[in-house]
């Protein structure tokens, strides 16, 4: 798909008009409504041209554009009805290659912009490795930003319940023991057999976790066992 554009945008009518006009250039796209999804896609090797988000309709994008940086080494193309320099600065600070009017964008000065990235060589020499993220479902988590989303919504997880979440997803849906967790999680400080400190800890988690989704259970337990994160 490297001729598409990963197109971030809840409005399906204004994301169709939009398409008319790239499809002139012989660009394609693929629209998602959420930044979970295209973080999720890119951190599971989609290819595209560079990601486009439509600040009016995807709400405090802002906050999630450092983990989709961290996905990506793309370019990351932002616009909006809404244009101040301040959102702006902000925008390029967490990761933005390009932060600009709507209509500008819709025109062909998008493919002009593209050019001049490239000419730049503002984007072309960025390191092809990226950080790692971890994705299960609606769920994303970055381990160097410490931070979780689910369905575009973060969730405030104490450090001992991302340690847990994480240690969780890390495993891709394999049981993972109560003496295991107890040992990367705690350590050495409390013996592998006191569970009590555990269960009540991911008690709390699952608790969190089914407020912003409450349709899905995302840790499953294994009586006498341990937890294995799930996707039901």
């Amino acid at each position: 798909m490297l001729n598409t554009i990963l197109a971030i945008d809840k409005d399906a009518a204004v994301h169709e008009r939009e398409t008319a006009e790239w499809k002139n250039y012989g660009i394609d796209a693929l629209r998602v409504d959420t930044m979970t999804e295209a973080i999720n896609m890119l951190a599971h090797g989609g290819k595209f041209l560079f990601v486009a988000i439509n600040e009016d309709t995807i709400a405090d994008f802002m906050s999630k554009l450092r983990i989709l940086r961290d996905a990506t080494s793309l370019p990351i193309f932002v616009v909006t009805s809404n244009y101040t320099i301040e959102k702006k600065l902000k925008a390029m600070d967490c990761g933005a290659d390009v932060y600009d009017h709507f209509g500008e964008y819709v025109k062909s000065n998008v493919i002009g912009a593209l050019a001049l990235l490239k000419t730049q060589n503002k984007w072309t020499k960025r390191p092809s490795k990226t950080l790692r993220i971890l994705t299960g479902g609606d769920i994303v988590l970055s381990p160097l930003r410490r931070s979780v989303f689910i369905k575009d919504i973060e969730v405030f997880l104490t450090r001992k319940e991302f340690d847990i979440l994480h240690c969780l997803m890390s495993y891709n849906g394999y049981v993972v023991t109560h003496a295991r967790l107890m040992r990367k999680v705690w350590g050495g400080k409390h013996k592998s057999k006191d569970t009590d400190l555990l269960w009540r800890t991911v008690n709390r988690l699952r608790g969190k976790l089914s407020e912003v989704s409450p349709k899905s259970k995302y840790i499953d337990i294994e009586r006498g066992v341990g937890y294995k994160f799930s996707l039901s």
